[in-house]
């Protein structure tokens, strides 16, 4: 038995372990990997927005953030982004000012439009089981350790 991967199927893979090593240090579970045209990965992150104490501090404009500094170059033509959850519109845009091609996401952010044509992002349907799961361990985890201490949910 053989076990074949796509890029784009190990770069979620890379986006969900990114996304639960950040759960991991009680950050928001999200994941972005930056790979070229030829599915190399160029660099993998998760959220730091608390322990950075950075409002941007999101796994996409992080890895975006590393790998621009990496090539030393502001646009990132050529690239592709997976990422476990769907961008805010903050990232979404930033990774269109950088020239990313394509934003792959697995979970669907809660209020998006479903169903709506996005050229530059798209959903993978793949693994978003996966990632939807975690997200809602992690929230599930924050409303109990709220309510053990006594405040309000």
């Amino acid at each position: 038995m053989s076990l074949w991967l796509s890029a784009e199927g190990s770069s979620a893979l890379l986006a969900l372990i990114g996304a639960a090593e950040a759960g991991a240090r009680d950050e928001v579970p999200v994941g972005a990997v930056l790979t070229d045209d030829l599915g190399r990965v160029l660099g993998v992150c998760g959220n730091r927005c608390v322990s950075s104490a950075d409002p941007v501090g999101h796994a996409e404009m992080r890895v975006m953030r590393q790998v621009c500094r990496h090539l030393d170059n502001y646009r990132l033509p050529s690239t592709r982004m997976a990422v476990s959850l769907e961008p805010c519109p903050m990232c979404r845009e930033a990774a269109i000012l950088a020239r990313v091609d394509r934003i792959r996401f697995l979970a669907r952010r809660e209020g998006s439009a479903e169903g709506r044509e996005d050229p530059v992002c798209v959903q993978d349907p793949e693994y978003q089981a996966v990632s939807a799961g975690l997200l809602r361990f992690f929230f599930s985890e924050r409303r109990a350790d709220l309510c053990s201490a006594g405040k309000s949910v």
